[in-house]
């Protein structure tokens, strides 16, 4: 069993759960910065909210309470379909001071930090609505570049250009 504690504040009311989580596991090689972690290994995954901010992020007009409070709506919806207890869903590790968030967020924290991220999600979300298959720009780049040379990339380029 892990250790919990809570934090007492505000006239002895319970505030938000502590815990010890290193977050150092990077899921998505497109945002290095969004690290993962988990206390045991069928416990829930939590990302690192404060070191995302620091790193991609202006410190000064992000924070995790105007993200609960901009994307209310989804964050209850998630909370529902999984059936995750709201007192579980932002928590501060021990260790550090940061505040941690539940996996089933990161990618919604990632368009709060940067909205037009939320553009390219809904791009690609209609190409595999309407054709079935989507593959991200990171992937496509790299699996180009595995199979052709640069020279017959740009010879395959200049044929497809308009």
């Amino acid at each position: 069993m892990h250790n919990v504690k809570y934090k007492f504040e505000n006239n002895g009311k319970k505030n938000m759960k502590e815990e010890k989580i290193p977050c150092r596991t990077v899921r998505y090689r497109e945002f290095p910065d969004l690290l993962f972690g988990t206390s045991q290994e069928d416990g829930p995954v939590y990302f690192d909210a404060t070191h995302f901010i620091r790193a991609r992020g202006d410190a000064h007009r992000h924070n995790v309470r105007d993200f609960r409070a901009s994307f209310h709506h989804w964050i209850t919806a998630l909370t529902d379909v999984y059936g995750i207890d709201k007192e579980n869903m932002v928590i501060r590790d021990e260790a550090s001071g940061h505040l941690l968030i539940d996996e089933c967020l990161a990618l919604l924290f990632v368009v709060y930090i940067d909205p037009a991220f939320g553009a390219y999600l809904l791009e690609r979300m209609s190409e595999l609505l309407s054709g079935g298959f989507t593959v991200s720009d990171t992937w496509l780049v790299q699996t180009a570049g595995l199979r052709f040379t640069k020279e017959e990339l740009t010879q395959i380029l200049g044929q497809h250009e308009t």
